[in-house]
């Protein structure tokens, strides 16, 4: 069994709603679809992190290349809100929603890579409050066999 781990020094960030703008161009109305730039600077920066450690080596692909996929488990470590001194509850109940933050952490790992994300079959996710340290934990591990044997 291949595994895969990383820690992402990164404040984690839920994936936007698409924000829509109507343009006319040659009496016919466009919309347009687009996200936030911080959307796509998050997501440049965890690329580039994963790029400067190196953590796009043989471990990473072979990890997602895996013949019956990929499990990922994903510890989002979010910042409690400024005003508040203390971790009042461990366990982040409140927005963002944890599927928009696996959204944007899978995205953000397999943009511009060949191997998709669809190469992950499960995943197991966990958000929590954080004072100092906001960060994603994120473990893949190859699935090398079917269970069934």
């Amino acid at each position: 069994m291949s595994e895969w781990h990383a820690v992402i020094p990164i404040a984690p960030m839920a994936t936007p709603r698409p924000q829509f703008k109507q343009i006319t161009t040659g009496g016919k109305k466009r919309t347009i679809t687009y996200y936030p730039t911080r959307y796509f600077d998050y997501m440049h920066d965890v690329q580039q992190y994963l790029v400067d450690h190196q953590l796009y080596n043989d471990e990473f692909y072979q990890t997602v290349n895996a013949p019956f996929g990929t499990l990922a488990e994903v510890v989002f470590y979010l910042a409690v809100p400024k005003n508040q001194k203390q971790v009042k509850s461990l366990l982040r109940k409140a927005a963002p929603d944890i599927d928009n933050l696996q959204k944007a952490i899978l995205d953000s790992i397999f943009k511009d890579l060949k191997v998709r994300d669809s190469r992950i079959v499960g995943i197991n996710a966990l958000k929590l409050n954080e004072k100092d340290y906001p960060r994603t934990e994120i473990k893949l591990v190859g699935i090398d066999r079917d269970e069934k044997d």
